[in-house]
């Protein structure tokens, strides 16, 4: 049974080898030989139907031994697998097995056997560097008597490789050895149109051991005489031999623990399989934290180095003296990609074009944030009873009245009271410095009655409305949702929100395991993530400890502080004024009854205190009056008289309302 799988696997070997078009072989599966413009694929050993050899690797065999070869396996195993690649049934009959005394006898017959091969090689590799300049080959590819001799290359005039000078039949030609150890070497025929180049013994790269000395960039090439070439024109390079030896140079620098003094020059072919050796060689280069670069040492229209030196001598001499300069300005290039100095343009964009500051409404508190807001996390902490919501929504309100889209996201109220809300404060802010037409003001309450002042504020309202959105939600949204929305802004509009989040603490958990502490932690960070993923200020209600109620207000009494502390760029307390006085001189009983006398007042005054502010000063407190009826926040009376003549009745001025 087996050994008619095997006659099939002969039979068909297209099955495992892919066509290739142009010579009429095969691509080999070892180095991909074939696959190149100029490949000439892995051709059949004459005289046999299904052995092929491939003669720029030098892997030869059947389809078997093709397979174990590429897949690094033995002969057994790669049946197995050619069978079930090919659709034929697995064999399971046991391979004899190999005494120990067998293994002996074949091990001594085999060191033995190895033993004289090396001698061999060595005495080619001696004879032919006492005949070097029998032949004027090495000056043809532009290599020097000189160079030639300190590589010990030489010359056979009638050479064939070790493993045949037994059989009868051979075909010497003259050949040009460069060796690449003591004990292996390549036999390069000098008449390049007949035979390809062979290699004797076990394959190595050409000069490696300069990896351990030089003090230069050692350039990494495909075939020797192009690494020849570059040691010509005076710098160190090695010679892989065939992109499949890509293994063995990253092998031998893990096994050796090599470090090259300067960063490594990959100059690889520019075909299929160069391309494929050169990313190979890269990604083991940057786990080993070798450094390197790919530079490009081929004049165009040449096929490689060696051909570059022939047919443009003083240009490539130019182009080798110059990789020192070429790798210097590499260096340069990826030291500008990597560090700050790729992101000048763009910041200073940023700085020019992008960071506008946008007016909350208030001039004082522009002024105290150096213009209003910009990108980074805003938090507004403050007892029950200062408004917050009262002045989140009308600073929202402010900003969209200046044509920037709001995102205002409330955890405790519902769209339709927020609107009351809205309309409530409009309808004061159309009447308020006229005393006698004050009364026509509407609260929340009665609103009900509809009349001329709910209709004014609405049409207020209308105006603004594009640029409101308003996601009322309890307990269901967390700081991932309000970025998924900021995205369909961005997508939608074409345009971002300033984000406004009532409040901090009702977030919804990213993990339902989460404590308290840990989900206020994550949304923070996630939402100043947020605000400089997108370039956009994000305004965040915070509650207080309860111990906090009757303090001055501080960055320790917000409740869960630790993130918001550390991560917020501006923090803006809000509380009644004269908080250290009443504090000062009063027991706690007494200064919560003053405070609950304050909070019962229809108008409250207020102050807001820069807790922080990381592009700013600090400490700065501002008055405001709060009334509360009407949910309305005015930030200094001066601004008040000078600016009586916008709000006479129900006159609204350019379809919006300047707020004090």
């Amino acid at each position: 049974m087996l050994r008619d799988s095997l006659d099939y696997i002969h039979a068909h070997p297209e099955i495992y080898f892919t066509q290739e078009a142009k010579k009429g072989g095969y691509v080999c599966p070892v180095c991909g030989n074939g696959s190149g413009e100029n490949g000439t694929g892995i051709k059949l050993i004459k005289g046999q139907s299904f052995r092929y050899k491939c003669f720029k690797c030098d892997t030869s065999g059947d389809v078997i031994n093709f397979y174990a070869t590429e897949h690094h396996i033995d002969n057994r195993e790669a049946i197995l697998q050619v069978c079930a690649l090919y659709g034929l049934e697995v064999p399971t009959k046991k391979f004899k097995k190999i005494t120990h005394a067998y293994k002996r006898i074949s091990s001594n017959a085999e060191s033995v056997k190895n033993q004289a091969e090396t001698e061999i090689l060595s005495n080619d590799i001696i004879i032919a560097a006492s005949h070097l300049r029998e032949t004027d080959y090495f000056a043809k590819r532009g290599i020097s008597y000189e160079t030639a001799e300190r590589y010990n290359c030489g010359y056979i005039e009638k050479w064939t490789h070790p493993q045949k000078r037994d059989e009868k039949k051979t075909f010497p030609s003259p050949r040009v050895i460069i060796p690449t150890s003591s004990e292996s070497y390549v036999a390069r025929s000098t008449d390049d149109n007949k035979v390809p180049k062979m290699k004797a013994g076990t394959t190595s790269i050409f000069n490696i051991d300069i990896l351990k000395s030089s003090q230069q960039h050692v350039v990494v090439v495909e075939g020797e005489f192009d690494a020849l070439s570059i040691i010509e024109a005076g710098n160190d390079a090695i010679a892989l031999g065939s992109t499949s030896n890509v293994d063995k140079l990253i092998d031998w620098l893990r096994e050796k623990n090599i470090r090259p003094h300067l960063p490594l020059v990959l100059s690889l072919d520019a075909d299929e399989a160069g391309k494929k050796a050169t990313d190979k060689l890269a990604n083991a280069l940057r786990n080993m934290r070798i450094q390197f670069y790919s530079v490009n040492l081929i004049i165009e229209g040449c096929k490689d180095q060696n051909e570059s030196l022939v047919k443009f001598c003083d240009s490539f001499l130019q182009i080798i003296a110059d990789i020192p300069n070429k790798v210097n300005q590499l260096q340069q290039q990826a030291r500008f990609k990597l560090t700050d100095f790729a992101k000048i343009d763009k910041w200073e964009k940023n700085i020019h074009i992008g960071r506008k500051a946008i007016s909350t409404g208030w001039d004082s508190l522009d002024k105290a944030l150096d213009g209003g807001l910009y990108e980074g996390l805003y938090v507004i902490p403050g007892t029950p009873g200062t408004g917050k919501t009262a002045f989140a929504l009308q600073m929202a309100f402010q900003i969209a009245q200046q044509q920037q889209d709001i995102l205002y996201i409330s955890m405790e109220m519902g769209e339709e009271e927020i609107y009351e809300r809205h309309i409530s404060r409009i309808s004061y802010q159309l009447f308020w410095n006229d005393e006698k037409s004050r009364y026509k003001a509407k609260t929340v309450h009665s609103m009900i009655q509809e009349g001329k002042t709910v209709a004014q504020a609405r049409e207020v309202f209308k105006k603004v409305a594009p640029y409101l959105r308003t996601e009322c939600s309890v307990g269901t949204v967390d700081a991932d949702d309000i970025r998924r929305i900021v995205e369909i802004y961005e997508y939608e509009l074409n345009s971002l929100p300033v984000v406004f989040i009532d409040y901090l603490q009702i977030l919804k958990a990213h993990d339902a395991h989460m404590t308290d502490k840990q989900a206020v932690d994550y949304n923070v960070l996630r939402l100043k993530q947020l605000s400089r993923d997108f370039k956009i200020p994000v305004v965040i209600l915070s509650s207080m400890n309860r111990m906090s109620y009757s303090d001055v207000i501080s960055m320790a009494a917000l409740k869960e502080s630790g993130a918001i502390e550390y991560t917020a760029d501006v923090c803006l307390g809000l509380q009644h004024a004269n908080m250290e006085q009443i504090k000062t001189g009063t027991s706690a009983g007494k200064a919560e009854k003053t405070i609950r006398k304050m909070k019962g007042k229809s108008e409250r005054n207020m102050e807001i205190i820069v807790l922080k502010n990381r592009n700013g000063k600090i400490g700065e407190e501002l008055s405001f009056s709060y009334y509360a009826m009407f949910h309305h926040f005015s930030d200094s009376e001066k601004y008040l008289t000078n600016n009586n003549k916008i709000f006479i009745n129900a006159n609204i001025h350019d379809d919006k309302i300047k707020v004090l």
